[in-house]
């Protein structure tokens, strides 16, 4: 009787410090909170509100010298029978320069590449878009835009991709969201 005690004391502590382990992880992501979506002449309009948050592996990644690449991919999809109509993806690039210790952030929608003096600066700039998505001809009636967020590892160095496979520490991708919307006549 004695020697179960232990055991069960060890099996607690270990699901202890399982479950500190996975909560730690939960403070790091992307989330799309918010698409506005205003159809247009063979386009649609887009406001895009998400949260982005890197894990500290990521953040010293970048410190490192490593560039990251936060990816967003759209769909438009015909929501009666989920024919994908359109889809693209776009590429925001984030580096960290040492010299005048402060990041840069290129991409699309972008006029040149922006300096920013903190990461956090970065981020929020990321974290409220708008683009034009061009879609063709639409006729009247029920689309879904679905989109995602997540951060490329496969543009990450070579010997990085393993790492960045298995580890928690580098999984930021958002679930997919759909926001349904309609052409009217």
């Amino acid at each position: 009787m004695a020697s179960i005690t232990p055991f069960y004391a060890s099996l607690v502590s270990l699901l202890f410090l399982l479950s500190a382990c996975t909560e730690a992880g939960d403070d790091y992501g992307f989330k799309v909170q918010n698409v506005e979506i205003k159809p247009g002449y063979q386009k649609i309009s887009t406001r895009y509100s998400q949260e982005l948050s890197l894990s500290r592996a990521a953040v010293d990644a970048l410190e490192n010298g490593v560039s990251l690449t936060i990816q967003i991919d759209l769909e438009l999809r015909d929501s009666m029978n989920l024919t994908l109509l359109a889809d693209e993806s776009r590429l925001y690039e984030v580096r960290f320069m040492p010299l005048v210790q402060g990041y840069e952030l290129s991409g699309p929608g972008l006029s040149d590449k922006k300096t920013f003096p903190r990461l956090r600066h970065v981020m929020s700039e990321l974290s409220s878009l708008r683009f034009d998505f061009r879609t063709g001809p639409l006729a009247p009636g029920s689309y879904e835009f679905r989109t995602r967020t997540r951060l490329d590892n496969a543009r990450l160095p070579a010997p990085m991709h393993l790492p960045a496979l298995f580890s928690a520490d580098w999984q930021h991708d958002s679930e997919w969201s759909t926001w349904p919307f309609e052409i009217g006549v």
